[in-house]
């Protein structure tokens, strides 16, 4: 009987060695995700790869840099990528037009984290009359130009210039430079750059919280249907290093250097302080915000290409219980 009780035991062990043997040695699972560029904005997955929170939650992530709605939004539906990380305007007019089966599990920010920088000479909002704005052409800046001016009563395209430039951001900091335009729509930590020339920040636009559902997590419908546990896994290791960044500066410093190159300590706070604002303003939980994605449909998409719109209501593209999910994983206050 005590050969037949030892037997067993030793089984038993034997089955515990082999099962954790083989847990310990499982590969995780790999998920591209693409993000929109090499900015700051992007830190909270940075500080998951670099830190090891992907590989703690069983995730291999690939993070490949993927500009433009026209690259990454084919990449995303034909499952290319998993993840599109960012393309907030991209995103919020694939929801308005249609055709994109995709569901935002999360968003960074919930107003417009931009600044507007002028020339030394404007010195308050009326000034802008008869001046020139460099914008891109349908994007988040251009947004944010059309409302404030509708908001200190100047008509776009009447009572101020808008100049459509190439290049993004770079490219308009560069016409600032050559005194081609008055003023320019700039992310941090660019306008740094252009205060040392003597140029000045008008507004900045965080302060107005104009609704934006900025930096979000997209993925396709069926993508998450068959994938649940992956996501929730993904998004845990979000949270977590978005904890990291509100907690941790020098985590959050390894990810800024890590994706900007930046080297000037002043610049490198800077940037901190504002994505740190912006972590700080959703309470390190990153849900999907309707208002955002809506405003940006309504205050957007519908006034400048209203031939687009078909849909106006975000809430069937949103899954919030991804973040949920991480908070509950992670001891977080639940919202």
């Amino acid at each position: 009987m005590l050969k037949w009780i030892n037997s067993r035991m030793m089984f038993a062990l034997w089955l515990f060695v082999f099962c954790g043997s083989f847990t310990a040695h499982a590969q995780p699972t790999r998920l591209i995700v693409a993000y929109a560029s090499p900015s700051a904005s992007f830190s909270p997955a940075w500080i998951a790869k670099l830190e090891g929170l992907f590989e703690k939650y069983d995730i291999n992530a690939e993070l490949v840099l993927m500009q433009g709605p026209s690259t990454y939004l084919p990449a995303l539906a034909s499952e290319n990528i998993h993840i599109l990380y960012g393309g907030g305007t991209a995103v919020s007019r694939a929801i308005a037009a249609g055709g994109f089966d995709l569901i935002v599990i999360g968003s960074e920010t919930q107003y417009v984290p931009l600044r507007l920088m002028t020339a030394p000479t404007i010195r308050k909002a009326s000034d802008l009359k008869a001046k020139r704005i460099g914008v891109g052409s349908a994007g988040l800046d251009e947004y944010a130009t059309v409302l404030y001016l509708e908001k200190i009563g100047l008509t776009p395209g009447k009572d101020v210039g808008l100049v459509y430039l190439t290049g993004g951001i770079p490219g308009r900091v560069a016409a600032m430079k050559q005194g081609l335009i008055d003023a320019a729509v700039v992310n941090p930590p660019n306008e740094y750059e252009l205060e040392k020339l003597g140029f000045r920040e008008l507004v900045n636009f965080l302060d107005l919280k104009m609704p934006y559902a900025g930096v979000p997590y997209t993925v396709m419908r069926e993508f998450r249907n068959k994938n649940r546990v992956l996501l929730e896994n993904f998004m845990t290791a979000i949270v977590h290093a978005m904890h990291l960044f509100r907690t941790d500066k020098n985590v959050a410093y390894k990810a800024i250097i890590h994706i900007t190159r930046l080297k000037d300590p002043i610049l490198l706070e800077r940037t901190y302080q504002s994505y740190l604002k912006q972590y700080e303003a959703i309470g390190g939980l990153p849900y999907p915000w309707e208002t955002g994605i809506e405003s940006m449909i309504t205050g957007f998409h519908a006034r400048f290409t209203p031939a687009i719109v078909k849909n106006k209501d975000a809430k069937p593209f949103l899954d919030p219980s991804f973040v949920q999910k991480a908070s509950e994983r992670l001891g977080l206050p639940r919202r």
